[in-house]
């Protein structure tokens, strides 16, 4: 049997987590101004935060997903609205 890391396997609310991180590590790279090394660790913390999170759905009792499912959903859509306006703005001269 082989085992094959996926990361489009993993997701929350229909959202993917590695799409969800990329995202979310952008916007405070921009937000916070941030570049090289502090990149690195912002990523690699919020990855393991939000890995964590999806390990410990499983446990939740089957009432509390919705929420965890509405939280990362609502986050990825403003993520999107950002990225997108970002986009839509910017200024290539």
């Amino acid at each position: 049997m082989e085992l094959a890391f996926d990361p489009s396997a993993f997701t929350i609310g229909g959202i993917s987590l590695i799409a969800f991180v990329f995202g979310f590590v952008e916007l405070l790279k921009s937000w916070l101004g941030w570049e090289g090394k502090k990149v690195t660790v912002l990523s690699a913390v919020t990855a393991i935060v939000v890995m964590a999170v999806y390990q410990v759905v499983q446990f939740l009792p089957l009432e509390y997903v919705p929420y965890v499912n509405a939280v990362f959903i609502s986050l990825a859509f403003g993520l999107s609205a950002s990225g997108f306006y970002k986009f839509a703005t910017r200024n290539d001269a």
